[in-house]
């Protein structure tokens, strides 16, 4: 007994010293970002699939819908990462935060006129928001977090978002059987509108203030022309070609885990209600599938002291087998232990991927870089949604989930093996 609390206080120091480590500035926008985010666990993000499943009830069409809002937040995280180098933080965010309200608003009135067209101009609406919020919230973090001290950062930053979905979930499965779906969407603009006041980033709201922020020749003129421009893309990429293949390497590891964490948020749902799962069952899974991101509080000091390639081909290891078990299994019970498992291991990643790209930038390219970066990362997005779709509509979801844990396993096993295959030759006289 003694032994336990002495263990429970060693844990409870070590999450708060990793936790005061950062810097305070950090700490308000990881409180921003989990106020901001209470909205989208309430029901947004919780029924998603399901939701869209109401409007469209075809697995193709649903993987097209989400690839359509992958490619939105695409095509805009470069431009948007050239803009947070010279441009104004807190319009920025003042300006995603609103098209966000905007957007949930139109989910809403789709899902209650059944409406595809409400539908696809809300995913496109998505794809600018989420895109820009963030992109300028990790760039914020990259530029004033310390070195030796990034992946406890983003540790932080990726366990407030994901406590906040944690609770969202749980208060969404008593909420769900007295408030319809579609009226659960109103949450996300509400929390949108309150997370205003807990943001330092960004300005007041004077008429004076947002007069100069929609006057002509003034912030929001200038955003749009530039992130409609060719020219923040072109710039990345010139600024890429400067780099090792140590930074393609450590974005090929955020292609991997985009491409998995979507699957697993945007199938998952939909295996469980073909599975006769209810409603306050699929928030319970969802829960769970976010709760791993709150207690690696481990990571953030595994990314900043261990080889992270390595690290991270041993946890897609792991990984492949889950998504292989996956298919076989349709109990409510067995799908959430396996669910949990998954997201115990793409948790461990995450903050490790963002540290491993940190390390291979040079801070003046650090804006640019965290749009490459978001990039990268929804085109993991779009390619996994697409490919999983057409392989669900050919041989079904559960055989697809067993298709994709052998790709994996094929991948992290060659990359592992070339690892240790080079560690050899360097020994080798």
């Amino acid at each position: 007994m003694e032994q336990n609390n002495h263990e429970h206080n060693t844990i409870i120091k070590i999450i708060k010293k990793d936790f005061f480590s950062v810097p305070i500035s950090i700490r308000m926008v990881s409180f921003s970002l989990f106020i901001f985010l209470l909205g989208r666990g309430l029901g947004a993000d919780t029924f998603f699939s399901v939701y869209i499943k109401t409007i469209v009830d075809n697995v193709l069409w649903i993987s097209i819908i989400w690839a359509i809002l992958s490619l939105g937040k695409m095509l805009f995280s470069i431009p948007v990462g050239e803009v947070d180098d010279h441009a104004d933080l807190k319009s920025v965010l003042f300006l995603s935060k609103w098209a966000y309200v905007i957007t949930w608003l139109l989910y809403f009135v789709a899902g209650i006129w059944k409406s595809p067209v409400f539908l696809l101009i809300a995913v496109l609406l998505n794809g600018f928001a989420t895109a820009t919020l963030l992109t300028t919230y990790q760039a914020f973090i990259r530029k004033h977090s310390k070195r030796n001290t990034r992946g406890t950062s983003f540790w932080l930053y990726f366990s407030a978002s994901n406590l906040a979905y944690v609770v969202g979930a749980l208060i969404a499965a008593v909420l769900v059987k007295y408030v319809d779906l579609p009226y659960m969407f109103l949450f996300i603009s509400l929390f949108a509108v309150i997370s205003f006041f807990t943001d330092k980033q960004l300005p007041r709201l004077s008429k004076e203030k947002i007069k100069a922020f929609l006057g002509r020749d003034t912030f929001i003129h200038r955003f749009f022309i530039e992130v409609f421009s060719l020219r923040a893309i072109k710039r990345a990429f010139l600024t890429m070609k400067d780099y090792s293949h140590r930074l393609y390497y450590a974005l090929g590891f955020e292609f991997m885990f985009n491409l998995l964490n979507y699957i697993g948020f945007i199938f998952i749902p939909i295996v469980s209600v073909q599975n006769h799962l209810t409603l306050p069952e699929i928030a319970i899974v969802f829960a769970v599938m976010r709760v791993p991101y709150l207690i690696d509080f481990f990571t953030g000091n595994i990314a900043d002291h261990t080889s992270k390639r390595k690290f991270l081909f041993f946890v897609l290891l792991f990984i492949s087998f889950l998504y292989m078990l996956l298919g076989y299994n349709e109990w409510f019970r067995s799908i959430m232990i396996i669910t949990f498992a998954i997201s115990f291991g793409l948790s461990i990643m995450r903050p490790v991927i963002s540290a491993f790209v940190s390390d291979c930038v040079d801070p003046k390219d650090e804006w640019t870089i965290s749009g490459v970066e978001e990039f990268v990362a929804r085109w993991g997005e779009m390619i996994g949604i697409i490919l999983f779709g057409i392989s669900s509509t050919i041989f079904g979801i559960q055989t697809s989930f067993i298709l994709v844990g052998i790709t994996i396993f094929i991948f992290a096993l060659a990359g592992l093996v070339r690892r240790f295959g080079i560690l050899r030759r360097k020994i080798t006289p």
